[in-house]
């Protein structure tokens, strides 16, 4: 048994509990947590401490712990919070080994509370308690065998095999009193709160791990570790959907950095990055998340991405296909005896094109049969059906003929309807009423997308990628002394071109001088033309200051160049006293991309890749990987990128050798994941070209700690 099972489980699965400091007075949160626990039948034993009341809705008050004899499993703290402590002690004394804190006033409100909550996370840690909150809400399993309800919400939800973690109490409580308006259900429901002891990395483990849970779902504001969240994740996904909402996602958290691939990192696109990569399904609101759940649940995968559309009206069928399309998916093309077939059964003044409109006065029968058709065209992997509700049809015998199909179908069968109020009342009642039916057209290409994404991810991980080793033990000692006499955080050229030497990395020819009198004594190691830049820690683009000249073709012009570069320093308040200068082949043609490499604190190293050169803040081709990447990996980070059709021979050009960027790619990862002092790194521009060993790293900043 894993750790996280054996210390998590009796907060799900108590066969007794306490209420330390449970409330006689109604309305209370004391009060009421009580009367949800009693309310939704738990099937363990409850026993309540509060020394002034004898019993509360029934059932019996003791004066303390202590007189508790009963061993007990979950205790739940409601004391206000400056007996938070002293509560939990007697949790401790009692030899209790899972305890929820729902009393708030603790880090969320400043030093005073977040000292008290230490104290609490310390105590806990020497006794081996396990921790829920401060400041949470509780948990839910309705499991029949269990049917817990330890939080204030009003609604009561129904068993399924879904999870779903909060960080946020009032979101959780949004979702669980909404219950009979959005038919949301869970089997395990919990409020982490400020995450002093249990966070998302301990129940992503506990639930991966649990065969009965189906889907996991969870609502984040930040993550306390996101590298062992992203590992994790990467080891559950390929066995059981992951669906993440995530919020703060705004530029607040950029990062000021000196290099362009930490200018292009928010926060955002990090997470973003380690949920994608993981397999981790990200949605954008509360009702994707749980319609995506179901889904999955309920629909096979879709083995491709083409869809058609039925539908009796012609507007929603319009809107439905522009939204197919912002969501990666594309309209199916029909064969010529699909549509045959529909003429047989179609009015002639119907669409007979995807979309398929078959007007108003399309019957249940119709509706069954022309979606039969269209499910048996192997060219259709999923079917959306529209229903709006005419005069001439009823509305409830449709929806039970659609409802058989749907049941029946390989391929996911979405039904979007809008009959009249009334029809609901009834529907509900009748034995369909589990079928999946959306009010809304928005939410189906967007629940389409991840199924599709769902199954490619599946598929991705029945592939294994080659993920070898590149950067020698010899290689990694020679350049781990490079790093240990540093003299800078900006490492000098000279360095750059020995760490690249080093590991086979095709930096372009360069010799580094301080005048033109010491580079026409060098020259001769590099052949005309070349390209004369200024070096220095202080100028981190070159460009912008006039640090570069290009295409410089004999001495005579270099010297020249030498001039002019020193009058542009002044130009833009540069002192050129004790700078450096490169000189350096010049290298033309090709495409110019840009690999970086940042750490995040939080997620640890990344790699990037995208369009290079001056370009690079404007269009913003930024494609990250948390590293060490596969091959795979980095050939997914080319592909992906802007920069890719250009690579690919656009308009007749030659194609660039993809395994050549790919080698350099997992190089660069190396370089991050090896050595730990590297906080940012760029190659920009690495001009490509299409011939073998022609492509050259013509610029390389490398940061460290």
């Amino acid at each position: 048994m894993k750790k996280n099972d054996a210390t998590l489980r009796k907060f799900f699965q108590p066969k007794s509990l306490v209420l330390v400091g449970a409330s006689s007075t109604e309305g209370s949160i004391g009060y009421e947590i009580l009367k949800s626990i009693l309310r939704f039948g738990y099937q363990g034993k409850i026993f309540v401490v509060n020394p002034n009341a004898k019993e509360i809705l029934g059932v019996a008050c003791n004066p303390n712990l202590e007189s508790v004899e009963t061993e007990i499993d979950l205790a739940i703290i409601l004391l206000p919070k400056k007996f938070v402590l002293k509560g939990f002690q007697e949790c401790v004394a009692k030899g209790i080994k899972n305890v929820i804190v729902i009393t708030a006033g603790f880090k969320e409100v400043g030093n005073e509370g977040a000292e008290l909550e230490t104290e609490l996370v310390k105590i806990a840690l020497k006794n081996k308690v396990r921790i829920i909150g401060p400041n949470c809400m509780g948990l839910i399993n309705t499991d029949n065998s269990i049917k817990l309800n330890a939080t204030f919400a009003a609604e009561l939800p129904k068993f399924s095999k879904t999870v779903f973690l909060s960080q946020s109490g009032a979101l959780g409580a949004a979702v669980l009193n909404t219950i009979s308006q959005t038919g949301f259900s869970f089997g395990q429901f919990v409020s982490v709160g400020n995450k002093a002891d249990v966070n998302e990395n301990d129940l992503l483990e506990f639930w991966g791990a649990d065969k009965n849970i189906e889907v996991i779902t969870m609502y984040l504001e930040s993550f306390e570790d996101g590298r062992k969240f992203f590992d994790l994740a990467k080891r559950i996904t390929p066995i059981k959907p992951v669906l993440v909402l995530k919020s703060a996602r705004s530029e607040a958290g950029l990062k000021a950095a000196i290099s362009h691939t930490g200018a292009l990192a928010s926060s955002d696109k990090i997470v973003d990055t380690a949920l994608n990569q993981s397999g981790v399904i990200r949605v954008e609101t509360i009702e994707e998340m749980f319609e995506t759940a179901s889904a999955l649940q309920k629909f096979s995968l879709p083995n491709g991405n083409r869809v058609a559309v039925l539908t009796n009206a012609g507007g929603p069928g319009i809107l439905l296909v522009d939204e197919l399309e912002r969501n990666n998916l594309k309209l199916s093309s029909l064969s010529s005896e699909t549509e045959k077939r529909l003429r047989e059964i179609l009015l002639p003044e119907a669409s007979f094109g995807n979309p398929i409109d078959m007007l108003p006065g399309a019957t249940s029968q119709i509706y069954k049969t022309a979606a039969e058709i269209l499910l048996d065209d192997e060219n259709v992997d999923s079917l959306i059906i529209i229903f709006v509700e005419p005069v001439m049809v009823n509305s409830f015998d449709v929806l039970t003929e659609l409802s058989s199909v749907q049941k029946k179908s390989k391929n996911p069968v979405l039904l979007a309807a809008f009959p009249l109020p009334q029809f609901w009342e009834r529907w509900n009642e009748s034995e369909n009423k589990d079928t999946i039916i959306y009010k809304s057209l928005e939410i189906i290409p967007k629940i389409l997308k991840h199924l599709w994404e769902r199954k490619n991810q599946i598929e991705k991980y029945l592939v294994k990628s080659e993920q070898s080793e590149r950067i020698k033990e010899s290689e990694r000692v020679s350049i781990q002394k490079i790093f240990n006499s540093k003299k800078n955080n900006i490492l000098q050229q000279t360095e750059i071109n020995s760490i690249c030497n080093k590991l086979k990395l095709p930096i372009a020819k360069g010799i580094i001088v301080k005048n033109f009198g010491e580079a026409e004594k060098k020259i001769k190691s590099i052949q005309f033309p070349v390209v004369l830049k200024v070096e220095s820690t202080e100028i981190v683009h070159k460009s912008d200051v006039g640090g570069v000249i290009v295409n410089i073709k004999n001495l005579k012009e270099l010297k020249v160049a030498f001039t002019q570069l020193q009058q542009n320093l002044k130009q833009k308040k540069y002192s050129s006293k004790g700078v450096m200068y490169l000189v350096q082949e010049f290298v033309e043609g090709g495409i110019e991309v840009i690999i970086g490499g940042l750490r995040d604190s939080n997620f640890g190293p990344l790699v990037m890749f995208g369009s290079g050169g001056k370009l690079v803040e404007l269009i913003k081709d930024n494609n990250f990987a948390l590293a060490p990447i596969n091959i795979a990996e980095a050939e997914k980070l080319i592909i992906n990128s802007k920069i890719y059709p250009m690579l690919n021979g656009f308009r007749g050009d030659k194609k660039i050798a993809i395994k050549s960027l790919t080698e350099i790619l997992l190089t660069c990862s190396e370089l991050m994941t090896k050595f730990p002092e590297v906080e940012e790194f760029d190659i920009n521009p690495l001009i490509v070209k299409a011939e073998k060993g022609k492509s050259k790293i013509v610029d390389m900043r490398i940061i460290v700690s």
